[in-house]
C-alpha cells in the first residue's frame, strides 16, 4: 500500500471568483447589455425628440405662413370692399384694415428669423407694404371722393399686381416650409431606423457574448462538481488515492481542495489504525503473558501480607502499653511540676515580705536618727539653760538679800537642766543602741531576703526543668500514641492490603480476559483496515 504525501492546494495567483461571484458577474455582464440597450435607446429618443421637436417647429412655422396668408387676404378683400361700400361701412373697413395691418405688422416680425425664403419673405413684405400704402394714399381718398370707378381702375392697375407678388411670395414660403418639414421628416425617419439597428444589434451581441460565458462557466461548474463526485465515489469504495483534479478557484475548487486534504488525513488515520492495531495485538500477547505473571505475584503477595498483618497487630499492642506507661508517667511529672510551681510561688511570696520588712526596718533606722537630731537639739537647749541658770545665781548673788528668791529659782532651773541633759544622754545611748540593732537586722534581712532570692531562682530552675520534662514526656506520650494509632493503621492497611491483593487476583484474571478479547478485536481491526487502498 502506498502512502502519498499530503496534498497542498496550489495557490493562485489570479482573481478568486466565486460561483456566487461567476454569476454575479453573468448578471452584471447583462445589466451592462441592458444598460447599453437603454443608453442607445436614449440617445435615439433624445434624437428623436429634437425630430420631434423640428417638425412641430415646422408645423408652427407652417401654422404662421397660414396665419398670415388669411391676413393678407383679408386685408386684400377690405381694400376691394372699400370703393363699392356706403360711408358708415367703409369707416369699419378702415378699421378692420388698420387691425390686419397691425396683426401681418406683428407677425412679420416674430416670423423674421424663421423665414424659410428670405427672399420671398422680402418680397411679401415689400408688396403688403405697399398695398397698404397705396390703398390708404390713394384708393380710400378717390372712394371717399365718390370717384367709384377709378378707385376700382386704380386697384386693379397698382394694388392688383402687389397682391399677386405677395400671394406668390406666400406660396412660395409655404413651399419652403413644407420642404424643409419633410426633410426633417425623412431625417427623423432614417434616426429611428438606425437607432432600432443600433439597440436590436447591441441586444443580439451582449446576448451572445452572455449565453458563450454562462454555457462556459456552466460547463466548468459541471466538470469540476463531477470530478468531486468521483473522488467521492471512489472514497465510498475504500479508494482513498484517488483525487478531485479541480483547479478553479471557487467554492467547488475549495471543496476539492478540502476534499484532497481530508482524504490525505484519512489516509494517514488509516495507516496509523493499521499500525496501531498490529501493535496493540503484539501488546495484547505481551499482556497476557505478563498477566499470568502477575496473577502468580498477587497470590504470593496475599500470603506474606497476611503474615504481615499478624505481626503489625502483635506491635501495636506492645506500643499501646507502652503508651499507657507514658501517660501515666507524664501524669506524675505533671503533679510534680505543679508543686515546684506552687514552691516557687511561695519562695516569691516571702522574697517580696523580706523586702518589705526590710524597707520598714530601714524606714525605722531613718527615724532614729531623726530623734537622734532632736536629742541634740534638747541637749543644746538644756546647755543654754544651765548657762542662763549660772549666770542668774552670779546675778543674784549681786544682788545680796533681794536676790535670794531668784537664786532659789535659777538653782532649781539648773537642777532641771542638768537632770534634762542626763535624760538627753540617756536616750541618746538608747537611741544609738536601736541604731546599732537597726542596722544589724537591716543586714541580717538583707542576707535573708539574698538567701531566698537564691531559693527562689533554684525552684524557678526546677520548674523550667520540670516543665521542659513535662512537655518532653507529654510529646513522647503523644509520639508513642501515634505510633500505637500508625501501628494499629498498618494493621489495618496491610490487612487492606490482603484484601486487595486478593481482589486484583481476581481482577488480573479478567483482565487477561479482556486482553484476550481485545486480542481478537484488534485482528477484527485490521481485517477492516485492509479493505482501503490508501
Amino acid at each position: 500500500m502506498s502512502h502519498p504525501s499530503a496534498v497542498t492546494p496550489s495557490r493562485h495567483r489570479g482573481l478568486r471568483l466565486s460561483i456566487a461571484g461567476k454569476v454575479l458577474g453573468l448578471l452584471a455582464a447583462a445589466g451592462l447589455v441592458g444598460v447599453v440597450v437603454v443608453v442607445s435607446a436614449a440617445l435615439g429618443l433624445t434624437q428623436l425628440r429634437g425630430d420631434v421637436e423640428r417638425t412641430s417647429a415646422n408645423v408652427a412655422q407652417l401654422g404662421q405662413v397660414s396665419d398670415l396668408a388669411r391676413a393678407f387676404q383679408a386685408g386684400r378683400a377690405r381694400m376691394v370692399e372699400y370703393p363699392a361700400a356706403s360711408e358708415q361701412v367703409r369707416a369699419d373697413l378702415r378699421d378692420q384694415l388698420d387691425g390686419y395691418v397691425t396683426t401681418i405688422d406683428e407677425q412679420l416680425a416674430g416670423y423674421e428669423d424663421d423665414a424659410a425664403d428670405t427672399d420671398a419673405f422680402a418680397a411679401f413684405e415689400g408688396a403688403w407694404t405697399e398695398m397698404v400704402r397705396l390703398a390708404q394714399d390713394e384708393l380710400f381718398p378717390m372712394a371717399d371722393d365718390g370717384d367709384v370707378a377709378g378707385a376700382a381702375a386704380f386697384y386693379r392697375a397698382a394694388i392688383l399686381p402687389q397682391t399677386t407678388i405677395g400671394a406668390d411670395a406666400i406660396a412660395a414660403e409655404n413651399a419652403a416650409v413644407a420642404a424643409a418639414a419633410d426633410a426633417d421628416a425623412s431625417a427623423s425617419g432614417a434616426n429611428v431606423n438606425r437607432t432600432l439597428a443600433t439597440v436590436v444589434g447591441v441586444l443580439l451581441l451582449g446576448l451572445t457574448v452572455v449565453v458563450v460565458v454562462g454555457l462556459r462557466v456552466a460547463r466548468r461548474l459541471a466538470l469540476d462538481a463531477g470530478e468531486v463526485r468521483t473522488a467521492l465515489e471512489a472514497m465510498a469504495d475504500g479508494d482513498l488515492t484517488h483525487t478531485a483534479h479541480v483547479r478553479s478557484t471557487d467554492e467547488l475548487g475549495d471543496m476539492a481542495r478540502s476534499l484532497d486534504l481530508a482524504q490525505t488525513s484519512l489516509r494517514e488515520v488509516v495507516s496509523g489504525v493499521a499500525e496501531s492495531a498490529h501493535t496493540v495485538a503484539s501488546a495484547a500477547e505481551e499482556l497476557a503473558a505478563a498477566s499470568t505473571q502477575v496473577v502468580a505475584g498477587s497470590d504470593e503477595t496475599s500470603a506474606q501480607a497476611g503474615v504481615v498483618a499478624a505481626a503489625a497487630e502483635q506491635v501495636s499492642r506492645n506500643v499501646q502499653s507502652v503508651a499507657a506507661g507514658a501517660e501515666q508517667m507524664g501524669a506524675s511529672i505533671r503533679e510534680i511540676a505543679q508543686n515546684a510551681s506552687q514552691a516557687a510561688k511561695v519562695a516569691g511570696q516571702a522574697t517580696d515580705a523580706a523586702a518589705a520588712t526590710n524597707e520598714q526596718v530601714s524606714r525605722l533606722g531613718t527615724s532614729s536618727q531623726e530623734i537622734g537630731n532632736v536629742v541634740k537639739v534638747i541637749t543644746s537647749i538644756a546647755e543654754q539653760t544651765n548657762l542662763l541658770a549660772l549666770n542668774a545665781t552670779i546675778e543674784a548673788a549681786r544682788a545680796g538679800e533681794a536676790g535670794k528668791g531668784f537664786a532659789v529659782v535659777a538653782g532649781e532651773v539648773k537642777e532641771l537642766a542638768q537632770e534634762t541633759a542626763k535624760a538627753t544622754e540617756d536616750i541618746v545611748r538608747r537611741v544609738e543602741a536601736i541604731q546599732a540593732d537597726t542596722s544589724g537586722a537591716v543586714g541580717a534581712i538583707g542576707e535573708i531576703a539574698e538567701i531566698i532570692a537564691s531559693i527562689n531562682d533554684y525552684q524557678l530552675t526546677i520548674a523550667s526543668a520540670v516543665e521542659e520534662q513535662t512537655a518532653t514526656t507529654t510529646e513522647m506520650s503523644r509520639s508513642v500514641g501515634e505510633a500505637a494509632a500508625g501501628s494499629g493503621e498498618i494493621a489495618s492497611n496491610i490487612t487492606g492490603v490482603a484484601t486487595a491483593a486478593s481482589s486484583s487476583s481476581e481482577t488480573l484474571n479478567q483482565m487477561g480476559a479482556a486482553i484476550g478479547e481485545m486480542a481478537r478485536t484488534s485482528e477484527d481491526l485490521r481485517a477492516r483496515v485492509s479493505h482501503f487502498r490508501y
